[in-house]
């Protein structure tokens, strides 16, 4: 078993590093996993095509082309300058506000690299010219892993998926560990400003002003969140509400949209599916196969003798290292469904092991050298790579001391859950 296992992993750590796409890497250690165990090929097309047939899928979609459609209109402006006038009088509150926008917009999209582009244009020069580059950076390529962490979540959604849970429970459990990064980031923000000059109060007249003009973005994560924990829809179907309500907003109502502009919107989030569904279909036939060849087996005996205290520390050691060099997305689905059965069997909620996954692996992608949200970074503000590495520094720390904190306090996690 442990040859068979070391084999699979160089294969794929070989064909990555080939450059070739992480799909083709896990599909080249399946023909091998399944071979060297006597696997009919047959079942790789069979598990194709039953992994998409799941209707949890069809939230993905939705999420994405709602993401795409904010990114190409006026409401991460609208957004980050109802906080920024409301929050003025505090010496932190434009960083702050940029912040929170984050967490709002995860609300509503998902999607870190869209939230990353979208407020790097929007707020990085005021924020330089305030705060200075360090704080700048480092706010605007942290605070876009947010969208990974806030529901609704496609990490989140994957990771359901892939561990077969349920995804409302899951966008429950994500909502305290999330604000409490805000909260935590946010008193960092404010110790870095101590030394500013306050400025002016805002007047009720420009607060009223920015909320009326920010009200239909306010608006969709109440609807879409509402709607789920009310009861009137599923996540899948609020997905369908989050889309065709951008659409209508920003075609209809704020006319930032042309209907000339829908096509190239539609083909990106086409396109960000296809990649998300192409993951999700290889990755279950990878765990089918794993399966099949007893690996969970191996490993609940392998750790066996760990405590759930060293197991957790253990899993998030690993899934910093791997979050560094492999997208969010793809490694929840690699490795939830075989680490799921372990952390079970030490009693650890498979809940509270999905904020830990996704919280994990939402650090690396503002991590060096391989971080998502840093390469957009880059494409976006054109910084150096050791700038921005810098720059990243406190908000790693920061991050990490709350996956702490979420990790050995499950109920962080679990208190909503009931």
């Amino acid at each position: 078993m442990l040859t068979t296992a070391v084999i699979m992993i160089a294969i794929m750590v070989i064909l990555a590093a080939l450059g070739v796409p992480v799909y083709i890497a896990l599909l080249g250690s399946t023909f091998y996993l399944m071979s060297a165990n006597n696997m009919p090929f047959t079942n790789i097309v069979t598990g194709l095509y039953e992994a998409l047939t799941k209707t949890s899928l069809m939230a993905v979609p939705f999420f994405v082309f709602a993401g795409s459609i904010m990114a190409n209109t006026s409401l991460g402006r609208r957004l980050i300058n109802l906080f920024a006038v409301t929050l003025r009088r505090f010496k932190s509150g434009l960083a702050i506000s940029c912040l929170a926008s984050n967490a709002v917009f995860g609300a509503i999209s998902g999607s870190a690299p869209a939230a990353t582009a979208t407020f790097g244009k929007i707020v990085y020069e005021p924020i330089y010219d305030q705060y200075g580059d360090d704080v700048a950076i480092g706010l605007i390529t942290s605070s876009g892993a947010l969208s990974t962490i806030i529901p609704p979540s496609i990490m989140i959604i994957m990771y359901g998926i892939a561990t077969e849970s349920s995804i409302t429970q899951l966008f429950l459990a994500g909502i305290i560990p999330g604000l409490l990064i805000v909260l935590v980031v946010g008193a960092y923000l404010s110790w870095r400003a101590r030394k500013n000059e306050r400025r002016a109060a805002p007047t009720l007249q420009e607060i009223g002003r920015a909320f009326y003009e920010s009200l239909p973005v306010i608006l969709m994560p109440i609807i879409v969140l509402g709607g789920i924990y009310g009861g009137f829809c599923t996540p899948t179907e609020s997905g369908a509400v989050a889309a065709v309500y951008s659409l209508i907003v920003g075609v209809f109502i704020l006319r930032d949209i042309k209907p000339r502009h829908l096509l190239p919107i539609l083909k990106d989030a086409a396109i960000t599916t296809a990649q998300v569904f192409i993951l999700v279909a290889v990755s279950s036939v990878f765990a089918q196969a794993t399966t099949i060849a007893r690996f969970q087996t191996y490993l609940l005996s392998l750790m066996s003798g760990l405590s759930p205290t060293a197991f957790l520390i253990i899993l998030n050691i690993v899934l910093l290292i791997v979050g560094c060099f492999f997208e969010g997305g793809s490694a929840t689905l690699i490795l939830a469904p075989l680490l799921l059965p372990v952390a079970m069997s030490m009693g650890i909620d498979r809940m509270h092991l999905g904020i830990i996954f996704v919280i994990n692996l939402s650090i690396g992608m503002f991590t060096p050298p391989f971080g998502l949200n840093i390469f957009v970074t880059q494409s976006v503000l054109g910084k150096s790579m050791g700038m921005i590495s810098k720059a990243l520094v406190p908000y790693i720390i920061l991050y990490i001391f709350v996956l702490l904190l979420i990790t050995f306090i499950p109920q962080l996690s679990l208190v909503l859950l009931g």
